[in-house]
């Protein structure tokens, strides 16, 4: 018995590995982006024929090493691509993409929640936690696009820095949620610990500051700190191993004191893509991590088409679609202009217009962090046995999943459309893997 069930998973596994090397030529003659490919064949090779189980893939996103590979995945995706930060770009535009990754992020979690309760039925503080997990847009989608399609830095850079920095607020934003829904749950303890003592305000303000400052400042000491060994050390080609590693134990350590990891991890990659020296060693650790990084999106999104079933397909495609409609559409808008309204100046080549801002608004695929935040609900329900969190989880599950699926295969179309027409630039496709300036 023992034997069939290491020879089922592992069969699924080594189908799944596979399966997602197809994403690319399918997307190759298709001529459109691979993700909505890997999420469709997800869905065709799961609920449509079954040959990928409906809880193999649930377990091996959510449970797999404790984590998931979805928490495990999101961790090496966000460390590879935050070697593209422009630092230079990030100081020019800090206080735009800070208000696009704390009002707008609020703003989408509240509005994104109304809709939500409004067209389920669902208690505001389910909505919320529905909002918080579909506030962060997708670095994984974007920064590719970008690379393929003329858009000016000022414009790229600011969108990429949202996308990367409004990870990890995204995480915290959905901690918060979970506290309000269900104070006593285990995975929020620290919050709880603050709150006694401060209350509830002044227990987020002092818990937000911690999330971020306390693992940016370790994120930062240790990419410097690898950086300065190296040189005395030289580790060579295992260079890739060792940061591997560090990485893999900043999420460890920092995960068993209740902060969230990703804060440090973008730290030390940005740190490593701006002031490693760029010798052969540094190149193939850069190499090695964007292939890992790509490898682990393909079965993140793989995985997220092969967790549905063909009821759920069928019983929340509407409300689904509806609510992708309205988080593009309608709370993306909100959150662009509200957020940008209180960033009146800035030192930009680029001044910032109703023009831009449409486009700003018209950007922002939802992507690996939503896609891995929407099991928790339903994890930490069953982990502390939280009725509504049981109750309403797989619903919010189905639902970020057709939100993700939708806005990344509607914006991976109509971005090099809009692009010409808002603010331009030519939608021209440059070679694979040259980014704008090489």
């Amino acid at each position: 018995m023992m034997a069939a069930i290491f020879a089922s998973e592992y069969y699924q596994i080594s189908f799944i590995l596979i399966l997602a090397a197809f994403a690319i030529p399918i997307s190759r003659k298709a001529s459109v982006a691979e993700i909505p490919i890997l999420i469709i064949l997800g869905i065709l090779f799961g609920p449509v024929l079954g040959v990928i189980d409906h809880q193999f893939a649930i377990n091996l996103m959510s449970s797999f090493g404790t984590v998931g590979i979805g928490l495990l995945g999101l961790m090496i995706i966000l460390y590879y691509e935050s070697h593209n930060i422009n630092l230079r770009v990030l100081r020019r535009h800090f206080w735009r993409i800070i208000s696009l990754d704390t009002v707008g992020i609020v703003v989408t979690a509240i509005a994104a929640g109304l809709f939500f309760s409004l067209l389920t039925g669902a208690p505001f503080g389910i909505g919320f936690l529905f909002g918080a997990i579909v506030s962060p847009t997708d670095p994984v989608t974007i920064i590719p696009l970008f690379r393929r399609i003329n858009i000016k830095e000022d414009i790229s850079g600011t969108l990429i820095g949202e996308s990367l920095f409004n990870d990890p607020l995204g995480i915290i934003l959905v901690t918060i949620a979970i506290v309000l829904i269900a104070p006593g749950a285990s995975t929020v303890s620290l919050f709880t610990t603050l709150a006694k003592p401060l209350g509830m305000f002044a227990a987020t303000f002092v818990y937000f500051l911690m999330q971020i400052s306390i693992p940016s400042v370790i994120g930062i000491a240790i990419g410097f700190s690898v950086i300065y060994l190296n040189k005395i050390l030289n580790f060579e080609n295992l260079i890739v191993g060792l940061l591997l590693g560090i990485v893999i134990l900043e999420f460890t350590l920092l995960e068993a004191m209740s902060i969230t990891p990703f804060p440090a991890i973008i730290a030390t990659g940005a740190i490593v893509g701006n002031f490693s020296d760029k010798s052969i060693f540094w190149n193939r650790e850069t190499n090695f991590q964007e292939n890992l990084s790509f490898l682990s999106q393909a079965i993140i999104f793989l995985l997220l088409g092969s967790m549905m079933t063909q009821q759920e397909m069928i019983n929340y495609f509407f409300i689904g679609f509806a609510l992708a409609m309205v988080v593009i559409f309608l709370t993306r808008p909100m959150a662009v202009f509200s957020s940008l309204s209180v960033i009146r100046s800035n030192n930009s080549d680029t001044p910032m217009n109703n023009r831009i801002r449409t486009f700003f608004s018209l950007v922002g695929p939802r992507g690996v962090v939503s896609v891995v935040m929407s099991t928790v609900p339903y994890v930490v329900g069953l982990a502390n046995n939280i009725p509504i969190l049981i109750q309403w989880g797989p619903l919010i599950n189905v639902s970020v999943s057709f939100v993700v699926l939708f806005s990344i295969v509607l914006q991976t179309i109509y971005i090099p459309l809009i692009s010409k027409r808002l603010i331009g630039e030519p939608a021209a496709i440059q070679p694979e893997g040259k980014a704008e300036g090489e």
